[in-house]
């Protein structure tokens, strides 16, 4: 008899980050409360800046794949690769593959960028299925959670990741993995579990929580929204759904979230679902050659600071 499919996502779409989501799905195959490991300690915000103008944003007090014993493998070498995911699904019954949106027929950017995202394949009676259990506005339109048999041998194309990360791109996945990404330009990348290295103390970010906020906010009122929306934009949106992932959790698994934060993190939800959609205006005044309006990015981003530095401890 083959083996009963692993808890459906997809009404958790609309909390997750494309990181979060396969790291979910892979999580659910043998644990219940699978949002427990992605949630303790946060959530967190702390930014440094690095060369270049961009800001290095961790989400996490640990990175995600070093509190799960994950590690990255990688190789050019088709069957290298499907011998490692049929490795990994005989041992835990999912693996994560670090794709590409141009290479994912059931995402948005199929054929029209190139943009690293994450999914995870799970074995499933006597044959293997893509789950990418994300809701999310794209440019090209809503996002909708993926899940669907795969044959083998389609994943020698949908499991190619991107030949080149741009810099705000590496630095997303530097705060998953904890250190530089390993492998990227290969053309094939996913996760192991059990063989992960210790990874060292990463370096102090510069400020944490309101600090981190205001210093968001501050940036974008002197020195102008430029980067940060062209560039960083995803970033501020992942920690809006770290956020939200929280609150969700916290309605099923109340010893998760105490009632007081729980309260704190819903007055502060509203303030942070305003962020993206301003950062997105900004965009569109950018792309139409106009004047960005400075002090209302700013403004949008400091109204959350006051709510930052609250998280959730180990569940009792």
């Amino acid at each position: 008899m083959g083996k009963a499919p692993p808890t459906d996502l997809s009404g958790w779409s609309r909390t997750f980050s494309c990181y979060t989501a396969a790291l979910a799905a892979w999580l659910a195959v043998r644990q219940e409360r699978w949002w427990r490991p992605l949630l303790v300690g946060t959530p967190t915000l702390a930014i440094r800046p690095v060369p270049g103008g961009l800001v290095r944003f961790e989400h996490h007090p640990r990175p995600p794949l070093e509190t799960l014993g994950l590690t990255v493998r990688y190789t050019d070498d088709w069957s290298a690769a499907r011998a490692g995911y049929r490795n990994e699904l005989a041992a835990r019954g999912a693996v994560v593959i670090c794709g590409d949106t141009y290479r994912l027929p059931w995402q948005r950017g199929y054929q029209r960028w190139h943009s690293p995202h994450w999914f995870t394949l799970l074995r499933h009676e006597d044959g293997w299925t893509v789950d990418d259990p994300i809701w999310m506005h794209t440019e090209a339109g809503p996002q909708a959670p993926h899940r669907a048999p795969v044959a083998v041998d389609e994943l020698a194309r949908w499991g190619i990741g991107p030949a080149e990360y741009q810099p705000a791109q590496r630095l997303r996945e530097l705060s998953i993995v904890g250190s530089e990404p390993p492998g990227i330009g290969r053309r094939y990348r996913w996760l192991v579990a059990g063989e992960a290295a210790p990874v060292p103390d990463p370096e102090p970010c510069a400020l944490t929580g309101r600090a981190a906020v205001r210093a968001l906010a501050d940036m974008c009122r002197h020195s102008g929204p430029e980067v940060l929306v062209a560039q960083q934009a995803d970033d501020l949106w992942q920690a809006l759904r770290q956020r939200e992932l929280l609150l969700a959790a916290g309605e099923v698994d109340p010893d998760l979230v105490p009632p007081a934060i729980r309260k704190h993190w819903q007055a502060a939800i509203p303030l942070w679902r305003r962020i993206p959609p301003v950062l997105m205006d900004a965009r569109l005044c950018m792309e139409d050659r106009m004047p960005v309006n400075r002090r209302r990015v700013a403004d949008v981003i400091e109204a959350v600071a006051d709510f930052e530095g609250q998280t959730v401890g180990e569940p009792r």
